[in-house]
């Protein structure tokens, strides 16, 4: 009995042992579930994690990058604004720097025409050296070199002028009216101070009328009272014109002229003979004459019953650039 007892409980124990062990493997079975559950999660948190991670990084590495790309365009656009810059200021310093080149070489070439206009001064070749001043720009030259250049076309001015001017008369007195006329042309082509050129124009004016050009010696008579107002010829010379204007025919211009006269000159020794004329021109536009008046080559106004000082007076004819201004000699 004991034996039996002994086997049947060691069956018992052999069956509980078996459930046991059963129920271990279900165990084990449901703990291998939960733990490949619990891997499965893992794996889906790591891939997570993983992902997020590079997600990150790529996130960080663009802004990173974009922050880069910005701050690197903005140097990149400042530097493109500073060669622009500087671009534009070389390109101006070069145009300054061809400039300035070229006002360089022509005040040299300025410089050796001064030089060569000095030299033919220095020759005595004043037509050739009047020729080179006029030739030459003073606005391109230095202030101290256009005022020399300026000084020595008017000294050459002054010497041609009155060199044709004492020639030209000299030529007239002789009787040599065409070379005379020469001079005097070339006395007024160099364009010389006003008192020289008044003289030009005056005795230009007196060998016009002797060539029977009244009309051009009118106009001679008043530009040398144009250009030399305060000469002592100054009145003679409207005087003139007016008897030049009558012989031309051009009556109101010959009043002009009278009126001119007295207005500027009213002390003048020819005054009272202008009035006399006035009157006279006046009278024959109410009543013409049958003859316009020739004026004589001092330009006197006496009738045959006038007053004979007066007439005297006229007809004497100083020459009246003598006293008006010393003729220059610019050697």
């Amino acid at each position: 009995m004991s034996l039996e007892e002994d086997i049947q409980e060691i069956k018992k124990e052999t069956i509980q042992s078996h459930n046991l062990i059963i129920k271990t493997d279900n165990l084990v079975a449901n703990l291998a579930s939960e733990i490949r559950q619990i891997q499965k999660k893992q794996d889906r948190y790591e891939r997570k994690y993983w992902i997020n991670s590079v997600a990150a990084y790529v996130i960080i590495a663009a802004l990173s990058f974009g922050g880069v790309y910005i701050g690197f365009d903005a140097k990149v656009g400042a530097i493109k604004s500073e060669k622009k810059q500087i671009e534009e200021q070389l390109a101006k310093t070069k145009k300054d720097l061809e400039a300035l080149q070229k006002k360089i070489s022509i005040r040299a070439q300025q410089e050796k025409s001064v030089e060569h206009l000095l030299r033919l001064k220095r020759e005595k070749r004043f037509d050739d050296a009047l020729k080179v001043a006029s030739d030459l720009d003073t606005n391109r030259m230095s202030p101290v070199l256009g005022r020399l250049v300026s000084r020595e076309a008017d000294e050459l001015r002054q010497w041609i002028g009155s060199s044709a001017l004492a020639a030209g008369k000299s030529l007239l007195e002789k009787g040599y009216l065409r070379r005379a006329l020469r001079q005097f042309n070339r006395a007024l082509d160099v364009e010389p101070p006003g008192s020289v050129s008044g003289q030009a124009h005056y005795h230009r004016a007196e060998l016009l009328l002797k060539l029977n050009k009244s009309a051009k010696a009118a106009e001679d008579f008043i530009a040398a009272q144009k250009v030399a107002p305060k000469a002592s010829f100054a009145d003679l010379a409207l005087f003139q014109a007016g008897g030049s204007l009558e012989s031309s025919g051009d009556v109101p211009r010959a009043l002009s002229a009278y009126t001119k006269l007295l207005k500027e000159y009213p002390g003048s020794k020819r005054a009272s003979a202008a009035r006399r004329r006035i009157a006279r021109l006046t009278h024959k536009k109410l009543k013409p004459a049958s003859a316009p008046v020739v004026p004589s080559s001092s330009g006197g106004d006496e009738k045959k019953s006038g007053k004979k000082d007066e007439s005297k007076s006229e007809n004497k004819k100083p020459d009246p650039t003598k006293n008006s201004s010393q003729t220059p000699a610019h050697q």
